[in-house]
């Protein structure tokens, strides 16, 4: 059965954040709905200075907003448009404006139409394909996770999607314009931001009918960028090829879920002796309640790998990670977790040495 696409764009983008979403606004089939959340969440020494709230390594609590628009509009009787605006704001989290206060950082941003069974098709600000159609679905933690893939952190603006789904398969397809200064997670040499000349992602997938306790599914899918070469961009990398598979079984809300991902990106570089590849696996099982606790744990790690090591600055190491999270669902808008993160063999000489800290947090969110 073939369903809008709309639904699947802003599921994967925004799936918890507009579970509790309230139309304001809705009359001739146009419509605008507002959602958001507040959180505070005590981090450990480690988490405190991963996730900004200090530099001090000492125990902390950081408090975060966020605010999103969904607005949709008939064109015809089988087009609609479509748009999303959705906004971060966290205290101390290092994204200050000139006066020093907190401020505002964009998530997502994006105009599109609906076609209805022949698909959907929007521009602005979001992550590829690869994220939206295989690596997502591992993403299943607060802050503790995603420490084997390489796309989630990949929000890029100057993006353009086509997406499609029926039978019980999906495909999603990106084009990324130039833009300067946009994530690329796995570009160590430069704090994982880059200047794009431009990028493209595929991404296809399928979903089984039910099979004992959920769907089974199976997603593939490639991404490529390359980067700018002129006066002002950094000149180390040239470009990169990125390929992510995925297996899952069952619902990530009720009933067992378990999932396995596996994704690579191989960097090449204008020096040619300093082509590397980073590469990753995550390994989820998972298992929600009727009663609004859900338990979640798996498998994470990441390798690092020069070709020539003797002339790269970051060697052949490996990062291993447990993570372990517990959730309460008090109430539909009101949520509670505990979250851990474990060393499980990471490497002294790892990219990231705070892996080998293991750290955990505790959070309370209201959801509106």
């Amino acid at each position: 059965m073939k369903k809008s696409l709309l639904a699947l764009a802003v599921a994967s983008i925004a799936a918890a954040s507009t579970a509790s979403a309230a139309t304001v606004y809705d009359k001739d089939g146009t419509s605008m709905e507002v959602y958001g959340r507040v959180q505070s969440v005590v981090y450990s020494t480690q988490g405190s200075e991963a996730m900004g709230s200090n530099s001090y390594f000492d125990n902390s609590m950081q408090t975060s907003g966020r605010l999103g628009f969904n607005l949709r509009t008939p064109l015809t009787d089988s087009i609609a448009a479509y748009a999303n605006a959705e906004w971060d704001v966290a205290d101390n989290d290092g994204t200050r404006d000139d006066n020093g206060d907190d401020s505002f950082s964009a998530r997502y941003l994006f105009v599109g139409a609906d076609f209805g069974q022949y698909g959907a098709l929007q521009a602005g600000r979001f992550e590829d394909a690869v994220y939206q159609g295989v690596t997502a679905y591992t993403d299943v933690y607060e802050d503790w996770g995603c420490y084997g893939q390489l796309a989630d952190g990949d929000k890029r603006d100057g993006m353009i999607m086509y997406s499609w789904s029926g039978y019980g398969f999906d495909f999603a397809a990106t084009y990324g314009t130039a833009k300067d200064a946009q994530s690329v997670e796995g570009a160590w040499y430069t704090d994982e931001e880059l200047d794009i000349d431009n990028s493209y992602s595929v991404a296809v997938g399928y979903s089984s009918p039910d099979v004992l306790f959920g769907p089974i599914a199976v997603r593939l899918g490639f991404g490529s960028a390359h980067f700018q070469d002129d006066a002002t961009a950094d000149l180390t990398y040239d470009r990169y090829n990125q390929y992510a598979a995925l297996l899952s079984w069952g619902s990530i809300d009720v009933g067992p879920y378990i999932a396995a991902m596996y994704n690579i990106r191989d960097f090449s570089m204008v020096d040619s002796e300093l082509d590397y590849k980073v590469q990753g696996v995550e390994a989820v099982l998972a298992y929600g309640f009727e009663c609004g606790v859900s338990i979640r744990t798996g498998y994470q790690w990441l390798n690092n790998d020069p070709d020539n090591e003797q002339v790269s600055r970051y060697k052949n190491s490996d990062a291993h990670i447990i993570p372990v999270y517990v959730n309460y669902d008090v109430s539909p808008n009101f949520n509670v977790w505990a979250e851990a993160r474990f060393d499980a063999g990471t490497d002294d000489d790892f990219v990231d040495d705070s892996l080998t800290e293991n750290t955990y947090s505790v959070g309370a969110r209201y959801t509106f």
